[in-house]
């Protein structure tokens, strides 16, 4: 196991939780969590429904702030600032899930091209960006990144035509056309077919290749790329594990993870799959 993250030496860092508590009425959410990820550590995020994934998000994106428990506030910091401007610290942070992808697919966002969607995310916003807001910069950032994903054909193409994959892979490609210095994924492959899911992790893995940091939050094994080398695995709302990913991922630890026998193996191109023992 590694050593107490909060403990070890690193740079630069992403995220930093020290002794986090997030109690909402008679529920606790998170649980004394310490926590730390490093710029370049690739890093997945994975437990069962329940474990505190969802918080752990909310407190990263600034939806959510730790609990007072016993007199004492959590220390949170995000790329080593406890205050963050919301606007600004998109520009760092790269987000993708799937319900940024719904609100896109409905409503007015829908209409809007993948060229004009990419667009939008040097604005935070949903809505289609004022041409005159627009720079040269901004237009040739939003071409490489959609040379990137593979999706220039579809420039001109609305949201709302687009299968679930192209509109995944349009998302991607808004998240990281402003060149933020990490990525977080929140289950970026549901509600894809196989084929997708495939493709869709073989463009991320083209991400990480281009010196973003990967966090990816999950309870999917499949989605656990072979970059990922750390995996931290929650259980109600604490740190059950924090160390290499193919020590996390070891049948045994899993099994009890999850509360019921599993069979884990790593495949011949790096990734992972699991099922129910018979």
């Amino acid at each position: 196991m590694l050593t107490d993250p909060i403990q070890s030496d690193s740079p630069i860092n992403i995220l930093e939780l020290e002794h986090v508590w997030v109690v909402r009425g008679t529920a606790t959410l998170i649980r004394d969590l310490s926590l730390r990820i490093s710029l370049g550590q690739h890093t997945s995020i994975l437990g069962p429904n329940g474990s505190g994934k969802s918080t752990l998000l909310k407190l990263l994106t600034r939806n959510m702030y730790p609990s007072i428990v016993e007199g004492r506030w959590g220390r949170i910091q995000i790329f080593g600032q406890t205050e963050w401007n919301v606007w600004d610290l998109r520009s760092r942070l790269g987000f993708v899930s799937g319900e940024i992808d719904l609100h896109f697919h409905s409503g007015r966002s829908g209409r809007l091209t993948a060229q004009q969607t990419v667009l939008t995310g040097f604005f935070s916003s949903e809505l289609e960006p004022d041409p005159d807001s627009i720079t040269q910069q901004m237009l040739r950032s939003a071409h490489d990144a959609m040379e990137l994903m593979g999706i220039l054909p579809l420039a001109n193409r609305t949201l709302g035509t687009m299968s679930t994959g192209e509109r995944r892979r349009t998302l991607l490609a808004r998240a990281i056309a402003h060149r933020p210095r990490a990525l977080v994924l929140d289950e970026p492959t549901a509600g894809l077919d196989l084929r997708a899911q495939r493709q869709l992790l073989e463009y991320l893995e083209k991400i990480a290749e281009q010196d973003t940091t990967l966090i990816l939050v999950t309870h999917q094994l499949s989605e656990v790329l072979p970059c990922i080398e750390r995996t931290v695995l929650l259980d109600r709302g604490s740190v059950a594990w924090d160390g290499r990913t193919d020590e996390a991922l070891e049948p045994e630890r899993l099994s009890g993870l999850f509360g019921c026998p599993l069979r884990v193996e790593k495949t011949s191109s790096g990734y992972w799959r699991v099922e129910l023992e018979a």
